[in-house]
């Protein structure tokens, strides 16, 4: 079966997991294609009921090719024993070397440890009645530049004895490699082995020399969520929106140089269509039943396998009688693949008569056993045939030799070994009938909404169909019903052809594999990062990357450029002189693309210089939105207000009237036009309160600001909205008045403004 390599080419990213589509070349010099096909290095983490391959384009347009029977198994590089053999001898040498070289560190280690604790002699004391004699300095001098020396020279011996020490370390190891890799030649380990797919091609039509394929399959462990670079011009007029994505994928493969589609779509959520129900007019009818996906089967279908029984119950009655040899029990090991070797050497001929009642006897003691677990697999049935077909051919001749009973136990023939059951987590449950099974996979399907983890493998295979065989006819439980592929048993058959020892169990690598893959929605998430889940609504977009990607697969969250786009913004500057004397600046950007912009990350440059670092929300397809820019320098807010108390008559009913004038004062010294509003806010009275408060003379005009876009309402609030020219000054004013009962006052004091 040829091995044909293939390349990523595109990879559709949903919220949770990513479909990987790969294209092959299949060249064909004699003009036909092969009939089977394998294509290798596939991830583990992939699901096996996802993998679909087609044909996308020959060369010859009156060739006719298509792919069938896609199956996944289980695959390992190509190994060959080492060529050159290798020498212990060397290896000692080395070892020695490197003995050698380390008692030499620890010699020279010990040397700077005596030298660096010489003592410096102290001056010594004086006699008594006696003048102190001279201080040794030249001694200390001599002694100290002594051990300074010594030490230096022995820490340079010392850098290139740990030179050395590294260079034979690392031709230790390269020799004990290459002693390992000749005495484990046919064993695999578990990071070796990857997955493939095995299609079957049909050819027809015109000689074939060249055909295009793709394959497609499903794997979970990748997430994203958006992220920006928002790019304004010094005059805030355009803006360039740089799209990014923070991608995070531990699928088991790197993703280089692939095209990249951004979904929010969940692809592994069921989903139904409505259905409209019909509106009649007349004579209430009782409603239609409901629709079944499933029918249940024909009634009677068990009378066709009526002349098949017969033939078989008159086949088997032929048979001779089994041997009085009773073989020891034949029951599945739990440890199958643990020190199983493929390509093992044949049974011994002595044993070849003994071997075939082995065969029948293994076949009723699996039989027995399928009846009490209720599904047959696909190798039990291939050896029960095996089994009636090599009786069949060797009845006359066992008719007339006497049973041989060995003298001592038996090898038991590797056929007649039934493979151990999968773990249970792993195991494809089996279902009484087709409509419950697909009902319950459904169910699971549907359970996990869009903020949910994929299904798992072992549940996509109860419900997809091209991964359902119809049972064995010996089976007379389930021979007309559609069962689960045993994966298991397959994994294990593609791993015989490379004559390998397996000493691990296969199942549990992969679900380890696949485990990874979904820790994947457990990363925690860059900081200000929105994960695409949660903007996933009723309606699901796709962003496409403008070039070639590259992902690593190592579960760590990777940015990512997708394209730029330009559009249309405006810059209001805003002002509340009332609370604060700086003016801000205010960009209304364009939504630039055709589809909603998620909520995401994004950094704002202005001009080409970085300004702030802010969470976009998220905008309706050119819609549009506002980003806050900080503040302008070089516009300045000065707000200036003076306070009259006035009393209105000398009745005992007269009011008093508390005038207040704002002044607000705007000087502009960019060399451009602006656009500013300036906020203000007069006070209002409760509304049981004996005040009143009305509205003087107002130069412009303002009109009423509720700041709703903001969520709050602000009740009295006032603006100016006002072109202010360039290096120029604009003045704004505005009085109101505060009326209430003269022998009664403000809480706090009349004056309101400072």
């Amino acid at each position: 079966m040829p091995v044909v390599e293939s390349r990523i080419d595109t990879v559709t990213l949903y919220q949770q997991g990513a479909r990987v589509t790969r294209r092959l070349t299949l060249d064909c010099p004699d003009g036909k294609p092969p009939t089977e096909l394998e294509i290798p290095r596939l991830p583990l983490a992939l699901f096996d009921p996802t993998v679909r391959v087609r044909v996308l384009s020959t060369e010859t347009p009156q060739a006719d090719l298509s792919a069938t029977h896609v199956r996944v198994g289980l695959w390992i590089p190509p190994r060959e024993a080492p060529q050159e053999t290798v020498d212990q001898a060397a290896l000692r040498v080395l070892q020695q070397q490197v003995r050698t070289v380390e008692s030499q560190l620890r010699q020279l280690d010990w040397e700077m440890s005596l030298l660096g604790n010489i003592p410096v002699p102290p001056r010594p004391e004086p006699e008594e009645g006696k003048p102190p004699p001279p201080a040794p300095l030249g001694a200390r001098l001599a002694l100290e530049q002594f051990a300074h020396e010594g030490v230096q020279a022995r820490l340079v011996e010392a850098r290139d004895q740990r030179e050395q020490l590294r260079k034979l370390r690392e031709e230790v190891a390269l020799l004990e490699q290459k002693i390992a890799m000749a005495s484990t030649a046919r064993s695999v380990t578990a990071g070796e082995i990857s997955k493939s797919v095995h299609v079957q091609l049909r050819h027809g039509g015109g000689a074939l020399t060249r055909a295009e394929l793709s394959v497609e399959y499903f794997v979970p462990g990748a997430r994203w969520a958006p992220s920006y670079q928002c790019r304004l011009s010094r005059d805030c007029r355009q803006v360039e929106l740089v799209m990014r994505a923070l991608i995070c994928q531990h699928s088991g493969e790197d993703w280089r140089g692939v095209r990249l589609v951004l979904s929010t779509a969940a692809p592994m959520t069921w989903t139904e269509l409505p259905e409209m129900a019909a509106i009649r007019i007349g004579r209430a009818q009782p409603p239609p039943p409901a629709r079944a996906g499933f029918r249940p089967p024909p009634q009677g279908a068990t009378a066709l396998f009526s002349d098949y029984d017969r033939d078989r119950g008159a086949l088997l009655r032929r048979l001779p009688s089994p041997s009085p040899y009773r073989l020891p029990e034949l029951g599945a090991p739990s440890d199958l693949e643990a020190g199983l070797a493929f390509g093992g050497a044949p049974a011994l001929p002595e044993l070849r008569k003994e071997k075939k009642r082995s065969r029948k006897a293994a076949r009723e003691d699996y039989e027995g056993t399928a009846e009490l677990d209720g599904l047959v697999s696909a190798r039990g049935e291939e050896m029960a045939e095996m089994a009636v077909e090599s009786e069949m051919m060797a009845a006359d001749e066992e008719a007339y030799e006497e049973p041989v009973t060995p003298s001592e136990p038996m090898a038991v023939a590797g056929p007649a070994r039934a493979l151990a059951p999968p773990p249970m987590g792993l195991r494809p449950a089996a279902a009484p009938a087709p409509a419950p099974k697909a009902a319950v996979g459904r169910a699971a399907i549907r359970s996990a909404g869009p903020g949910a983890p994929s299904p798992t493998q072992a549940g996509l295979e109860t419900v997809v169909f091209t991964h359902l065989r119809l049972s064995s006819p010996t089976d007379a439980g389930l021979r007309s019903k559609l069962q689960p592929v045993d994966a298991r048993r397959f994994y294990l058959e593609t791993l015989e052809r490379f004559s390998v020892t397996v000493t691990f169990d296969v199942m549990t690598v992969v679900a380890e594999a696949e485990n990874r893959a979904r820790s994947v929605a457990h990363a925690p998430l860059p900081g200000g990062a929105v994960d695409a889940r949660s903007v996933g609504g009723f309606f699901d977009f796709s962003y496409a990357a403008d070039a070639t990607v590259d992902v690593p697969s190592d579960g760590v969250f990777h940015s990512v450029a997708l394209g730029t786009r330009t559009g249309e913004a405006s810059v209001l500057y805003v002002a509340v002189p009332r609370e604060d004397s700086n003016v801000y600046r205010q960009a209304l950007v364009k939504n630039p693309l055709p589809s909603p912009m998620l909520a995401g990350p994004a950094e704002v440059y202005v001009g080409g210089e970085y300004v702030l670092s802010t969470t976009l929300p998220a905008v309706a397809p050119r819609g549009d939105f506002k980003l806050g820019l900080g503040v302008e320098q070089a516009i300045r807010c000065a707000r200036n207000t003076r306070y009259n108390e006035a009393r209105s008559g000398t009745k005992i009913v007269a009011t008093t009237e508390l005038w207040h004038d704002i002044t607000i004062e705007l000087v502009n010294n960019l060399d451009r036009e602006i656009d500013c509003e300036v906020r203000e806010r007069i006070p209002q009275p409760a509304q049981d309160a004996e005040v009143v408060v009305e509205e003087g003379a107002v130069a412009p005009a303002w009109e009423p600001y509720t700041q709703e876009e903001r969520g709050s309402v602000l009740e009295g609030g006032r603006r100016w909205r006002i072109a202010v020219p360039a290096n120029s000054t604009s003045k704004l004013a505005a009085q109101y008045v505060v009326k209430l009962y003269a022998n009664n006052e403000l809480n706090g004091g009349n004056r309101r403004e400072a």
